[in-house]
């Protein structure tokens, strides 16, 4: 197929050889141009008048017209035909709408770029944009020549790249990929300080033929980096190991599966968000190089993570939108709330927060359910037909091979098994969020090496759901811990659930078990009522934020006092335990009627620490008086004193609602909202 040029004095248009399959002269093919009506050539080229570009080819001096070209070098000769004929603009017709940020076909929200300057574009030609030719674009720089980049499918739209000196906005541009390279490594004891080592290595693949894509030195100047071509890399190494033969302590080798990943354009911390992104989404650095003039910076990576961190490095360089991949264990009273929500707030979020949450799974107590694309309003119905398995380790292996990037695994379950497959979701690159407070309350051990595994992953665990729902406890805590304001003490009612069975019981002549069905009822209390009474819950809580301070101990060590009398602590099923009711209302008359006028009671948890570090941890039912804070709590409230050396005897206090699906979901949402 021949290419295309037509000229006007003022611009030359290049039209691509897919518009023609006929392999008949160009004089034919201006003939079939001719005969379109004047209409649509007027569309599709609206700045140009018509009957000149028609005329055009035909009133070119003769030598111009009969000249030919081989094959991929249509780029370059439009710009040396535009210096003989003094065009200024080179107008490049294809079948696509222009330079993009991104491939689009490997990233989805990859966008057109309005304007590239001559240098930039020379960097993404040399990077594997096909659509550039690095001569040509050097040619047009120095004669000063425009190169337009159209769409003959938005011809009348204007869509399209601008080539020109300017370039357009400051900053970055683009991110490319050049795969199915390898890393030809060199080091040598000898070499320090030896002249002639880059020019013995040069010269040897030079000698071969072989390009050198990429090179990089360490300061020692005892290695060598260069990048080639995968095809190449045998032949590359065999020559350098001729080349250095006999030099004391020379050892070459080849990484082969590699791909240059290209950032294009100038940003201050372009390189250190690339790499930070790079490594919470488990992608590896080979090599790192930045070009002189600080237009490129390429890093050199595993191919298999080719996709994926082309999307991140686009993401937090270019993307209008991080996308967050969140897969949702559990989908009960909070976990079905939480995924509500994050369905119904898809929207705002992306407009007001930048971020595109993403549900991808959901796994319930037997099956699961995977969409990389994301689920919608329903997920239930595809959920009840799916066989998937809710095995951990098979769902986590699954989030790794999707090369989806920016993972959130969310735990809304009471399961403590799934806790113990927390480590393998961050192995494989995802960050945590729990409402399930049994993970960070297990033993210390797994308790610190899941927190050295976050750490040496780049990866976050946020848990602000495990003591009093929605309130900003955790965060205030860590926040006070870092600033090196010494936590003396923690007190407070911690558990909703028995905030309102003594908020209620206190304050009205109703018996006690009359109160704890309505809980139960209520929702505020699990199935079985024995579960928080027994205290369990609120020792979790309160080891958890002794935990969170850096106080190390064990759920063993936490003094508890069980609400139900040790008579009546059986496991008997509950409905056999309701015959212990009344025992168990005659109980709690007689504790109340010890109370006196301005007392009431309430089951709180106390953390005390001492100087040396030394905690008391202690949940116990206690008598307070009603006008503090504690006593002055009402309904399923919590509320926490927060005591400090900075703020002395005067505790900070924070109090909100402690329980409900609403405010638990929410809050587990916040956290996942937090890691954009």
């Amino acid at each position: 197929m021949l290419p295309l040029q037509l000229f006007t004095m003022s611009r030359i248009v290049q039209l691509t050889t897919q518009i023609f399959s006929d392999e008949a002269a160009q004089q034919k093919a201006v003939e079939m141009i001719k005969k379109r009506d004047h209409n649509e050539m007027a569309v599709l080229f609206p700045d140009t008048h018509v009957e000149p570009l028609f005329a055009a080819l035909s009133e070119l001096p003769v030598p111009i017209q009969a000249r030919s070209y081989a094959p991929g070098q249509g780029k370059l000769k439009a710009v040396e035909w535009a210096q003989e004929l003094g065009a200024k603009v080179v107008e490049q017709w294809t079948l696509v709408d222009g330079v993009f940020t991104a491939d689009p076909e490997k990233v989805a929200t990859a966008e057109i770029i309005a304007q590239l300057n001559y240098r930039e574009a020379q960097e993404l030609a040399s990077a594997g944009t096909g659509l550039l030719d690095r001569e040509a674009l050097a040619l047009a720089e120095q004669l000063g020549v425009e190169i337009h980049i159209r769409s003959i499918y938005q011809a009348a739209s204007g869509i399209g790249t601008v080539i020109d000196a300017e370039g357009g906005d400051k900053g970055m541009k683009a991110v490319s990929a050049v795969s199915d390279v390898a890393l030809i490594s060199i080091t040598g004891v000898a070499f320090e300080g030896v002249a002639g080592i880059d020019a013995t290595a040069f010269g040897a693949l030079s000698n071969e033929g072989i390009s050198v894509k990429l090179v990089s030195q360490a300061s020692s100047e005892r290695s060598l980096g260069l990048v080639v071509s995968q095809g190449d890399a045998q032949r590359a190494v065999a020559s350098l190991e001729k080349a250095f033969e006999g030099v004391r302590g020379t050892a070459i080798k080849a990484t082969e599966g590699l791909t240059i990943l290209n950032i294009v354009g100038r940003h201050n911390y372009a390189l250190e968000r690339a790499i930070y992104e790079l490594r919470r989404n488990n992608v590896w650095m080979h090599l790192i190089a930045n070009s002189v003039e600080g237009h490129q910076i390429s890093l050199v990576i595993r191919g298999t993570n080719e996709k994926k961190a082309l999307e991140v490095v686009h993401s937090a360089l270019l993307g209008q939108y991080k996308r967050l991949n969140v897969f949702c264990f559990g989908k009960g009273l909070v976990g079905g709330t939480f995924i509500r929500q994050v369905l119904e707030s898809a929207e705002h979020v992306k407009e007001k927060r930048h971020l595109d949450v993403r549900l991808i799974g959901v796994a319930d107590s037997t099956k699961s359910l995977f969409s990389p694309e994301g689920l919608s309003e329903g997920w239930k119905a595809r959920l009840k037909q799916s066989t998937a398995t809710n095995d951990p380790v098979a769902i986590a292996q699954q989030l790794k091979d999707s090369g989806l990037t920016n993972l959130v695994v969310v735990d809304n379950t009471a399961d403590e098994h799934l806790t113990s497959f927390y480590p393998e979701f961050v192995k494989v690159g995802c960050d945590l969020v729990a409402s399930n407070k049994k993970g960070n309350a297990r033993e210390q051990a797994f308790y610190d090496d899941l927190r050295k595994l976050l750490v040496r992953k780049g990866k976050t665990f946020k848990y602000e759901t495990n003591v009093g729902a929605g309130l900003p406890l955790v965060d205030t805590l860590l926040q006070l811990h870092h600033s090196h304001d010494r936590i003396t003490r923690i007190k407070g009612v911690f558990s909703g659930s028995m905030s309102f069975l003594f908020n209620t019981f206190s304050a009205s002549d109703r018996n006690f078990t009359d109160v704890l069905n309505e809980a139960q009822s209520s929702g505020y209390t699990e199935p079985d009522p024995r579960e928080d009474l027994n205290g369990m819950d609120v020792a979790r809580k309160l080891l958890i934020l002794a935990r969170t301070v850096e106080v190390k101990a064990e759920i063993s060590e936490v003094s508890i006092q069980n609400l139900i009398p040790e008579a009546f602590q059986n496991e008997q099923p509950y409905e056999d335990f309701k015959s212990c009711f009344p025992a168990l209302d005659e109980h709690y008359a007689e504790v109340k009627r010890a109370l006196k006028k301005d007392e009431v009671l309430r089951y709180v948890g106390d953390l005390e620490i001492d100087p040396s570090g030394k905690a008391s941890l202690k949940v116990e039912l206690a008598t307070v008086a009603k006008s503090s804070p504690l006593g002055g709590i009402q309904g399923s409230d919590s509320l926490f004193e927060i005591y400090t050396e900075g703020y002395g005897d005067h505790p900070m206090v924070i109090q909100g609602a402690g329980a409900g699906a609403e405010v638990t979901a929410r809050g587990v949402f916040s956290d996942v909202l937090r890691l954009g």
